[in-house]
């Protein structure tokens, strides 16, 4: 009995060994079927291209009819703009306040990168123009004196990107750079301060593919605690991180895409969970999360995302402002700095990682092919997104770790 027990036992570890063969065979022939289009050209010309974005909307003052409790407009019979709000607020560009605060760090970000880009004298100048402190001591005042459900204003998809933009001025070594900071720091700390409340308030995530996202937010406050060391709300992502998504198995991939996302629900909480795990530890949490690579659940990651045919287009703009929908164009995009991520998370070795990075290529491309289609109503805010995936790709060309220095489970 002894001797058929010790058989048996071998015979199951060596099926399970077999197994994990097969497997991995499955995986290499997956990413054969794939496309390998080479990475989307990322120079001089195309950081030009996405710079022209943020500048050409961020002197442009919020629309009339946005709910925005009293920020840039007050009602006195018919919409009166606030009175020099250019000396009160500082976010005021752009279709909205986020669209505002994530332009700016887009430009920050190009600059840090590139210190000589032709715009670079443009980008110093909104600095100057939106960042004094007669601005942020304005944006302070309005958000503290929020009341109700007006409280709620920009919480808390605006408070990470703010949060985010604080942590990058803070890291830019240029005097332009830490006057910026230096101003901005009394705002941030107040939303790093609320946002730890938010987070311990939560009895679930969002798990939309839109803004509220809370695996979308709380991976761009990491990169804020990564770079400012602000261990509070580190700590505070990375418990409310393991206790609404540590358990989570079997995510609805096939589901995905809806239309209006922008951000893909499963891979944002794969991306977060990938920073807040060691990767042995995460590549067994990511097993029963997401559906093996090569299985029918996981093909639509490497479909083409239609933004601009069928019927059920977003056609709230007018011609010049631009009829696709934008935000399926940006979920490319957001996609491919999810599976940057996640590949960058995993251990060394796994053979996902390159199924991942294949996939990461290809919706990159897929959003550059698509985002001159956007009109004024998704490039206000699609050059971000292409330059959340570029920061990531060129981290990862250069041998760079993205991942977020926590300590991990």
């Amino acid at each position: 009995m002894r001797i058929f027990m010790r058989v048996l036992t071998v015979w199951v570890a060596g099926a399970g060994s077999l197994l994990a063969q097969s497997d991995v065979a499955k995986i290499h022939e997956y990413l054969k079927s794939l496309p390998n289009p080479g990475p989307p050209a990322y120079g001089e010309v195309q950081r030009l291209a996405l710079a022209a974005n943020p500048l050409g909307c961020e002197d442009h003052p919020h629309a009339v009819g946005i709910i925005r409790p009293g920020y840039l407009w007050q009602r006195d019979g018919k919409p009166q703009i606030l009175e020099d709000y250019d000396k009160h607020r500082a976010f005021y560009g752009c279709f909205d306040w986020h669209s505002a605060v994530n332009s700016m760090w887009m430009m920050i970000s190009l600059i840090k990168a590139d210190p000589t880009i032709a715009v670079a004298p443009a980008i110093r100048n909104e600095l100057v123009s939106h960042l004094q402190k007669q601005n942020i001591d304005g944006e302070l005042d309005y958000f503290t004196k929020l009341k109700g459900v007006g409280a709620d204003f920009e919480k808390p998809y605006g408070y990470a990107w703010l949060l985010k933009l604080y942590g990058e001025m803070k890291t830019w070594n240029d005097p332009d750079g830490q006057r910026a900071a230096t101003v901005l720091e009394p705002l941030a700390k107040w939303v790093s301060e609320q946002y730890v409340l938010y987070l311990h308030s939560l009895n679930y995530p969002v798990r939309v593919g839109v803004h509220p996202n809370t695996a979308l937010d709380m991976g761009f406050v990491l990169d804020y605690t990564k770079q400012t060391g602000d261990k509070t709300l580190e700590t505070a992502v990375h418990e409310t991180a393991m206790r609404l998504y540590g358990n989570d198995k079997s995510c609805a991939t096939a589901l995905e895409p809806v239309f209006g996302d922008f951000a893909s629900p499963c891979l944002a909480e794969a991306a977060l969970m990938g920073r807040v795990m060691t990767p042995e530890s995460y590549a067994k949490w990511l097993d029963g999360f997401l559906p093996p690579v090569y299985s029918e659940e996981f093909q639509q990651y490497g479909k083409d995302i239609d933004a601009v045919h069928g019927n059920n287009r977003d056609t709230t703009g007018t011609d010049e402002e631009g009829l696709p929908n934008a935000h399926l164009i940006g979920l490319n995009f957001q996609r491919a700095a999810d599976f940057l991520t996640i590949a960058q998370s995993l251990p060394k070795g796994d053979p996902r990682i390159a199924v991942y990075e294949r996939l990461a290529t290809i919706n990159g491309k897929q959003g550059y092919d698509k985002i001159g289609a956007a009109g004024y109503l998704g490039t206000h805010w699609l050059a971000t997104y292409a330059l959340l995936y570029e920061n990531l790709a060129q981290a990862g060309a250069t041998g760079n770790n993205a991942q977020a220095s926590l300590t991990k489970h």
